[in-house]
């Protein structure tokens, strides 16, 4: 069997997109989407990235890639990728394993299909070729400069482009060679062998401009609006629906609507978006168009009509329902009414929190039988000093847990919290200036923090999680709170030490809580207005299309 190793080379040092790799495209980092693919390839056996970068390193992690410390040499901005991918193959091969194929993806290639990466390793292992490129059909008329200034043609006679001979491009997306040619100075042989990929496919993140048509791509689905408006019903629902359209303008969308509703009808057609009329059984009518995600604003709905539209494939969601169909929809925004029973599809209310980028994208946490990591983390000042209080807390309890404590900027007695954990032993550690609170917070089986912004981040992902207070206004902070997963002991200063060991001992020990807790969490809604509702019908509409892939 060939043995394949894929080596993403994954700097921290960009400078057309700071940042480039790590940064969110269509919810993901952009590193995210080629590990993705490998790991849904069939011939890929091992996945590496090489990087200089502990960002980047947190996120290949994340998503399943072992990695590979790049060198500082190895990292400037003049060093090719020949040497890098060398350097990533021998320390693979030092760890025992040795590939028969290299693979080289670059990270900024995120619509690259697994498909095509093992259509690339069958061509060089099929063909005997030595490395096998993927390219695009770049034909056109072209020109060049010569040394005098003067425009030069790059074609011998104009004619159209169909009769011009092939000018095909290196992607980057898939760079396949045999392991006995790869050397610090060069990946490619003397018999080559060309992969054309179609031009989206192919498409190498390098500009602002490649970045919008990548993240337009990864992001357009058909999404149909099931809505009607009539004097008897009213044009509310119409009117939130094209209000919805205006924000959804990135998707294919499509109008469905009845035609014995001619006022809604009218609405629609004034505002130019494209629509369908229909007449008979609405559920015909949906799967003619082959939609991704069908939008329901039609009051209250029947389960069998749902179910009906689940059965197709699609994702369903219902607005303002409070009919049979809200228990067998995926998602049921109700601003107007709280639900009697409501169930975890079932949102409802203003909540509006502003999270940051990384937390959109950071898994869910599981809760485990044990607690093996605790995370401390009070903020970037932490005046009453509740960093201390906590950790002395921690270290009087018994166990083999983990410590990690994260200190802000603007933490002063750290020399003396330092001076402390050094006296505790090697289970308690200190963190400064991390850029990775989501992957640490994911990590850590309970968080003990403030009522502050930390919170949402926390219930963003559901790890348990224990609060005290630094003042008198965090108190009037309401989100903290038993109903939305949390542990509030109050104000910190106030809280007795040994009230808050047996706090600590009691999570530490109960898995039903904690797994409570985590449940509370995930299902409070911290987002709000429009946008709000944008991203939560994105966000779980990619949810359902992942476990439709699994």
């Amino acid at each position: 069997m060939t043995k394949v190793l894929a080596v993403v080379p994954a700097r921290g040092g960009s400078k057309g997109i700071p940042r480039k790799n790590v940064r969110l495209m269509a919810g993901q980092p952009l590193l995210a989407y080629v590990l993705l693919a490998l790991q849904k390839a069939e011939t890929v056996g091992r996945v590496v990235v090489s990087t200089d970068d502990e960002e980047i390193r947190a996120v290949a992690l994340r998503y399943g890639a072992d990695v590979i410390q790049r060198p500082p040499e190895l990292a400037a901005d003049h060093v090719t990728l020949d040497p890098v991918i060398y350097h990533a193959v021998e320390q693979v091969e030092a760890d025992g394993y040795r590939p028969d194929v290299v693979l080289t993806i670059q990270p900024t290639s995120p619509l690259l299909k697994p498909e095509t990466i093992d259509r690339a390793v069958r061509l060089l292992v099929e063909s005997g070729a030595e490395t096998v490129l993927s390219v695009v059909n770049e034909t056109h008329l072209a020109w060049t400069t010569g040394a005098d200034g003067r425009a030069l043609p790059l074609y011998e006679q104009r004619v159209n482009r169909q009769q011009l001979p092939q000018r095909l491009r290196e992607t980057g997306g898939v760079f396949a060679s045999r392991r006995d040619i790869v050397t610090p100075a060069g990946r490619i042989g003397r018999d080559v062998r060309l992969l054309e990929l179609d031009p989206i496919e192919g498409l190498d993140i390098d500009s602002v401009a490649d970045w919008w048509v990548a993240e337009k791509a990864l992001n357009r689905r058909r999404i149909v609006f099931r809505v009607d408006g009539s004097r008897a019903i009213g044009l509310g629902h119409v009117y939130r629906a094209l209000t919805l359209a205006g924000h959804l303008l990135d998707h294919e969308l499509l109008f469905l609507m009845r035609d014995d509703h001619p006022l809604g009808v009218e609405l629609v057609r004034a505002a130019h978006y494209p629509l369908q009329t229909f007449s008979g059984d609405p559920v015909q009518a949906v799967a003619a168009v082959h939609a991704d995600i069908v939008i329901n604003d039609i009051l209250d709905t029947e389960a069998e009509y749902i179910r009906a539209l689940r059965d197709l494939g699609l994702f369903v969601v219902n607005f303002e329902d409070l009919g049979p169909g809200n228990h067998a929809a995926h998602l049921v925004i109700n601003a107007l009414y709280n639900p009697r029973f409501p169930e975890r599809h079932m949102v409802w209310g203003p909540q509006y929190v502003d999270l940051r980028d990384e937390f959109y994208s950071a898994p869910l946490k599981v809760v485990m039988p044990d607690v093996r990591r605790v995370l401390v983390t009070f903020g970037g000042a932490d005046p009453a000093n509740l960093t201390e209080k906590t950790v002395l807390a921690l270290a009087a309890l018994p166990g083999t847990f983990e410590v990690q404590i994260v200190l802000g900027l603007a933490y002063e007695p750290r020399a003396a919290l330092r001076a402390l954990v050094e006296t505790l032993g090697p289970r308690f550690e200190v963190r400064e200036q991390v850029r990775d609170m989501s992957r640490r917070i994911h990590a850590a089986d309970l968080v003990i923090t403030s009522a502050g912004r930390t919170v949402y981040e926390v219930a963003a992902i559901g790890t348990p999680c224990i609060v005290m207070c630094q003042n008198a206004r965090e108190q009037r902070h309401l989100f903290a709170l038993a109903e939305n997963g949390f542990v509030n002991l109050g104000l910190g200063a106030d809280v007795p030490d040994d009230l808050l060991r047996e706090t600590l001992a009691r999570v530490i020990a109960d898995a039903g809580q904690r797994q409570q807790m985590n449940q509370r969490m995930l299902a409070a809604d911290i987002r709000g207005g429009t946008a709000r509702v944008i991203r939560l019908i994105m966000d779980q509409y990619r949810i359902f299309e992942s476990e439709r892939e699994r």
